[in-house]
């Protein structure tokens, strides 16, 4: 398992694998996906793999040619929307302010490296969020993003205040481009200005600094405490059990937790994975329960879902198999630890 150093922007692995999984969503076909890429589904569930920036634009080729369709960017980032904390971007909802959520939306993205794609620039008129890598980037990639943040940013807004005023870009208006957000949303459409000096969404004035509804320092506290699990340090690629925790955190409601499937992803034979691991001190399904068992916390602290969802957001296939484990956990069973209602729904 070797991987190449970064030169220019990068995408991480899991952005290209959300992409994909909603253009599938949309209905094309992941073979002619998977071809255009060049790449195997298992290879982008790995968060320690990166590929330029090109890739996104050959993934919306092929997309566009599946659903003969020109503009299909807001419906990508629209099915990229977290739902739950095994999708990157999902604590910005608890963030305490507009701004610093979508700060924290882009960076947990993973886009660029270790340099930030996009900061906020401050102006009388109004903020904008500005995309910040000096060199040209796809314009495929901007578009899902910014749509990708625009919807995130209607959802935290939740009517209380007007978010984006316009959007600028650098690059020249795409072939078929309908508008922003597409025109099948039902939503107003947002000037979108193109051949400009520099790409940025513009937001109304005071935006940035309105407090978000849901917010929950307790949550962003455990959130920063559980990725220390697998934060590796610059140049540690080769720590297998923090690389298989991040793996398994943002696969937990989708597909893969078999060790064969992570084998896969590693490269690697099972049984090559499960010695590295002993060797690291902990087996493959200790770290899945080390896993479940973090998220499950982070759930309970959101306080806003049943049992029943839970156990399926953490990957179980039966509730009783999560009222299993959590019993195993913590001595006594889940219902004790909810809020009447929860525990009642479930």
């Amino acid at each position: 398992m070797e991987y190449t150093a970064s030169t220019g922007l990068k995408i991480a692995a899991p952005f290209l694998y959300r992409a994909y999984l909603s253009c599938h969503a949309l209905q094309a076909r992941k073979p002619q996906l998977l071809k255009a890429l060049d790449c195997s589904e298992a290879a982008l569930r790995d968060p320690g793999y990166q590929l330029d920036d090109i890739a996104i634009a050959r993934l919306c080729a092929a997309a566009r040619d599946e659903l003969n369709c020109t503009d299909i960017h807001a419906e990508i980032g629209g099915k990229m929307v977290p739902q739950g904390f095994s999708d990157r971007g999902f604590t910005a909802f608890f963030q305490p302010s507009f701004g610093e959520a979508l700060l924290d939306l882009v960076a947990e993205q993973r886009l660029g490296g270790e340099e930030p794609v996009a900061k906020i620039l401050s102006l009388s008129s109004g903020d904008r969020l500005v995309w910040n890598p000096g060199e040209a980037t796809a314009p495929d990639l901007v578009h899902i993003l910014f749509s990708l943040v625009h919807q995130c940013g209607e959802l935290l807004a939740a009517g209380r205040f007007k978010t984006v005023k316009a959007a600028h870009f650098a690059h020249r208006r795409p072939d078929g481009f309908r508008g922003f957000p597409s025109a099948d949303s039902g939503r107003d459409p947002i000037p979108c200005h193109f051949n400009r000096p520099s790409t940025y969404l513009e937001y109304h004035h005071m935006a940035m600094t309105m407090p978000i509804q849901r917010h929950n320092p307790a949550i962003i506290t455990a959130v920063r405490k559980q990725e220390t699990s697998f934060a590796r340090a610059r140049f540690e690629r080769q720590n297998i059990a923090k690389l298989t925790y991040e793996y398994l955190l943002y696969l937990l409601d989708k597909s893969g937790l078999s060790l064969d499937a992570a084998a896969r992803t590693f490269g690697m034979a099972e049984r090559t994975l499960r010695r590295k691991l002993v060797s690291e001190g902990i087996s493959y399904r200790q770290l899945l329960e080390q896993v479940r068992r973090d998220t499950c916390h982070l759930y309970f602290l959101e306080g806003t879902r049943n049992l029943s969802e839970i156990s399926a957001k953490l990957g179980y296939s039966e509730l009783s198999a999560f009222t299993r484990a959590y019993t195993s956990w913590y001595g006594h069973p889940p219902s004790q630890d909810t809020g009447n209602a929860i525990a009642l729904a479930a």
